[in-house]
């Protein structure tokens, strides 16, 4: 037997006679019977051709490249999208603390107040911390048995409520439930009635009917309504004002001292 190498350029030849056909038998028989995401062989059945096979799977290759770069772009504009998200949540949850801190701060300044009007000794006829320019205030208020009134309508913003209780400048105004609110469902409370005239507190406290909404397309200019706030003092609201474009309701107010 001649066990002699062959010479390198027989060699040579020989691979590079059938290097095509080397690739296709290896890379059949990595992924031979693999399908596609299209449900298609790698490989054509039948085919005679190696070459024709490595680039039909060239270019299905560059198909699932250009695939990926569209599901990459898709990805990235999904990325870009929930950070611009965020940033506004991050803004909203900033003006929300700026809005509970602002709140506090009247709360506290409201004590202050009437920490004041009650050291001072002085006997207005009124409740210490009312504001002078929303209570009746003097001889006539005791007389009348009223605790506050305003002077001029209250304004109240949609999703705003009112606290009758209070004594504060701004009635406690809040985002939170109180007593008199305005809200989407219409103007809201504990317990509200209809009157078809200004009523008097006697009117009011002779109501055994109550609710707890009037709904907004009921809600109208000149409208009176009975309140029993919740610490059971007797009010009247009187509807000044309603603008549906600015969402706001204008309100006159008495509040009766509790019996």
């Amino acid at each position: 037997m001649d066990t002699r190498e062959s010479p390198p350029s027989r060699r040579a030849g020989w691979f590079g006679q059938h290097s095509v056909a080397v690739v296709a038998a290896v890379v059949a028989a990595v992924l031979g019977g693999v399908a596609t995401a299209w449900g298609e062989n790698l490989f054509t059945p039948g085919a005679s051709d190696p070459g024709e096979q490595v680039r039909v799977l060239e270019a299905r290759i560059k198909d699932l490249e250009a695939a990926n770069g569209l599901l990459d772009d898709e990805a990235t504009a999904l990325r870009e999208q929930n950070d611009s998200r965020q940033a506004e949540l991050d803004d909203l949850e900033a003006q929300n603390q700026e809005l509970r801190e602002e709140n506090q701060r009247l709360r506290d300044q409201a004590s202050a107040d009437d920490g004041a009007g009650a050291d001072d000794g002085t006997d207005t006829g009124t409740d210490a911390g009312a504001a002078p320019d929303e209570t009746g205030g003097g001889a006539s208020a005791v007389v009348s048995g009223i605790r506050r009134e305003t002077n001029a309508p209250v304004q109240v913003m949609l999703h705003t409520c009112l606290d009758l209780d209070t004594t504060s400048a701004n009635w406690g105004a809040a985002s939170v439930p109180q007593d008199l609110c305005y809200g989407d469902a219409g103007v809201e409370g504990a317990r509200l009635t209809i009157m078809s005239g200004a009523p008097s507190r006697a009117d009011c406290e002779a109501q055994t009917t109550w609710q707890q909404t009037i709904a907004t397309d009921a809600v109208a200019e000149g409208m009176h309504l009975c309140v029993q706030t919740n610490e059971r003092r007797t009010a009247y609201a009187h509807i000044a004002a309603v603008n549906a474009d600015a969402e706001t309701v204008a309100f006159d107010l008495v509040v009766w001292e509790s019996s």
